[in-house]
């Protein structure tokens, strides 16, 4: 297990720094939104843009890991996402609107790279160790949850002072993080890693039948999985205002998620490399509609973090095994099945936030738990179809 741990160390910090980086500088960004923007309806727009952005850089991560290696494309990402938030940076010091979203496109690159660490980390760990590598990867983003708010409440003063903008700390500290990102996954991978291998990707799934209808069905559960933690939980601060509460409790309730996404991976991990994906999917999935239904019948202040919390734990049970059952599958049949599943999860990510508005207006914050529901027992059934997977 050290053996390991050493393998994925600079992958490890990658996702720490890129995460602060990457949280800080979306902790500050609607708020940047308004201070450079007279119209409140585009207020959403940078952080939807920015998960376009991920969706880019999984396909530039895709040609560079084929082409270079892994590393390359690791690095790369990783500074082009710094970047951007230099170009965020800078849209504050001119109050520009279109270098804002450009910055926030950009700035999502390397998103997409702290993402496909945790892929990484599976692909170079030993057969007994990879899903536990990728949660610990996926653990390793609490840093950000935790340091990157706390940093931009701490130095917001004293660059307000430099700069005439308390903003513009959340996008010093993305650059930094991002920087630190690249420079980790160089300087701590070893010079006989996998990784600066080019990677081994096929393109010819298509030959192999129902084993590429079991690369679907694993993707749709990804996805699924991911667009309704992010449907409920953006619309959760605008359901607390609503029953007029404060923004205090908002932050409270998305602390109990955060904990629910993050806290437990690294012990989930080594039992879905003991017991498989599939047994812990059915429990994340079973977790999931157990939060809809809790918030469902009460949504008043202690079942929103109660609920919240079962959310965020659902989908980390999803995330973390599922995520394995797709590394595992790309490992085995050489198919890129990692990229095509990240970008998908951004596409839906994309529509859950572009659509939030709408459909809060539309059906409401219960509206939005029943779909929930209906998406946890569409997963379910979805999971039994996959008999002929043989990753394990």
């Amino acid at each position: 297990m050290i053996s390991d741990i050493k393998k994925i160390m600079g992958l490890l910090l990658s996702v720490g720094f890129s995460s602060i980086g990457f949280i800080a500088a979306i902790t500050v960004t609607v708020l940047a939104a308004r201070e450079v923007s007279s119209n409140p309806l585009f207020l959403g727009f940078p952080n939807a843009v920015g998960v376009g952005g991920a969706f880019l850089g999984t396909q530039m991560f895709y040609k560079i890991s084929k082409k270079y290696s892994r590393l390359a494309a690791l690095s790369l990402t990783f500074f082009v996402g710094a970047l951007g938030s230099v170009v965020l940076f800078y849209s504050l010091i001119i109050d520009s609107f279109i270098l804002l979203m450009c910055g926030a496109l950009v700035l999502g690159f390397g998103q997409s790279a702290t993402l496909q660490s945790r892929y990484a980390a599976s692909f170079v760990a030993s057969k007994k160790f990879k899903a536990t590598a990728l949660s610990l990867a996926v653990w390793f983003s609490v840093f950000g949850s935790v340091f990157g708010p706390r940093l931009v409440s701490l130095y917001s003063d004293y660059f307000n002072t430099l700069f005439n903008s308390e903003l513009i700390v959340g996008y010093i500290v993305a650059v930094v993080g991002m920087l630190f990102a690249s420079a980790s996954v160089l300087t701590f991978t070893s010079s006989n890693s996998p990784l600066r291998q080019p990677a081994e990707i096929e393109e010819a799934i298509e030959k192999v039948g129902e084993t590429k209808k079991d690369g679907n069905i694993l993707t749709l559960l990804l996805v699924l999985n991911h667009f309704t933690m992010v449907v409920i939980m953006s619309a959760t601060p605008l359901h607390v205002q609503d029953i007029g509460e404060t923004v205090q409790l908002v932050g409270v309730i998305i602390s109990y998620h955060t904990l629910g996404m993050f806290l437990l991976s690294p012990v989930l991990g080594s039992y879905v490399d003991k017991y498989g994906y599939k047994n812990f999917t059915y429990i994340g999935t079973g977790i999931l509609f157990v939060s809809c239904s809790t918030i469902f019948i009460n949504s008043e202040p202690l079942f929103l973090k109660i609920g919240l919390y079962l959310l965020g734990l659902g989908w980390n049970f999803n995330y973390v095994a599922i995520s394995s059952a797709i590394s595992k599958f790309s490992i085995k049949y050489k198919t890129p099945l990692n990229i095509k599943s990240d970008s998908f999860v951004f596409l839906g990510s994309f529509m859950a936030h572009t659509t939030l508005g709408m459909s809060y207006l539309l059906i409401g914050y219960r509206g939005l738990v029943i779909v929930g529901m209906f998406v946890s027992l569409y997963l379910f059934i979805n999971l039994k179809k996959l008999k002929k997977l043989n990753i394990d």
